[in-house]
């Protein structure tokens, strides 16, 4: 099995606003909130004696810090980067999607963004394949969007969810059957 656990960063300000980070390089909040904190208890309790093959993580700030908290140094990977959100970078979901109605959802692919959607894919693509190679499962840190990206490339579909799953998150998932196993 071809097993990947991934956490998403905890929140940032940007997040509490509802605004659009991509590559902005954005610091968590700081202290992080109660219910972060929780979080974080949870996902140590969940990772407590498990071997992982590879640890990466998204070379942003909010990634890597997110790592550090869970008492893991992991390897930077550039594939594992937010999408690059372009000029829509600061501005908020609702904006996105006043200008672009249902576009994210149904067809990203059609987005001015700051990277074309297919080399956004790409990315998720080749980290997939690292998972695939590896001798055993891999923990991965990373952003909502790429999760989202990685789903769709997996399932086939045509579009992102809006939310895949929430700051610090964790997440099982086994690539080879292309089905989620566990969340929690």
């Amino acid at each position: 099995m071809a097993e990947l656990w991934f956490i998403r960063h905890f929140r940032t300000p940007w997040n509490a606003q509802g605004r659009l980070q991509g590559r902005r390089d954005i610091a968590l909040e700081d202290p992080l909130s109660l219910q972060g904190m929780a979080v974080l208890a949870a996902n140590r309790q969940a990772l407590a004696g498990r071997d992982f093959a590879l640890v990466l993580t998204s070379p942003l700030e909010r990634a890597r810090r997110t790592a550090e908290l869970h008492g893991f140094a992991a390897e930077p990977d550039p594939d594992l980067a937010e999408i690059a959100f372009g000029a829509w970078e600061g501005r908020t979901w609702a904006e996105l999607e006043a200008a672009h109605p249902g576009a994210w959802e149904n067809a990203p692919h059609t987005l001015p963004l700051g990277e074309p959607f297919s080399d956004f894919i790409a990315r998720i693509t080749r980290v997939r394949e690292r998972v695939l190679a590896a001798s055993g499962p891999v923990l991965a840190f990373g952003h909502g969007a790429w999760l989202g990206g990685l789903q769709l490339a997996v399932d086939g579909g045509k579009g992102m969810p809006r939310q895949a799953l929430g700051n610090g998150e964790l997440v099982r998932l086994d690539l080879t059957a292309v089905r989620q196993v566990q969340e929690g």
